[in-house]
């Protein structure tokens, strides 16, 4: 037997055992990474976050926001508070 034939040989004697290794341990269903939830969780919570801080930012900028805030901090009384309240209402209408 040349050199060529014994390496043939030997190459299909080592496809053979890697293929029945794997058959072996192969079971067909796809196994992922044990904490796969990991990454779309934690996506969907910074998309979350984020559209709730814009959303605050936003208010805060409106004339109703402003109007709460003064309100909150004592600068205005509640019938002020509730006049320009009904003001700002009639307008955004």
């Amino acid at each position: 037997m040349g050199y060529g034939a014994h390496a043939r040989t030997m190459t299909l004697f080592t496809q053979s055992e890697a293929l029945t290794l794997l058959a072996d341990h192969y079971d067909g269903g796809w196994h992922p990474w044990p904490f796969f939830w990991i990454f779309p969780l934690l996506f969907w919570l910074t998309f979350l976050v984020l559209v709730f801080l814009a959303r605050n930012r936003f208010r805060r900028h409106t004339g109703i926001g402003v109007l709460r805030d003064a309100f909150a901090r004592g600068e205005i009384t509640e019938a002020q508070y509730r006049e320009r309240l009904a003001v700002l209402r009639e307008t955004g209408r």
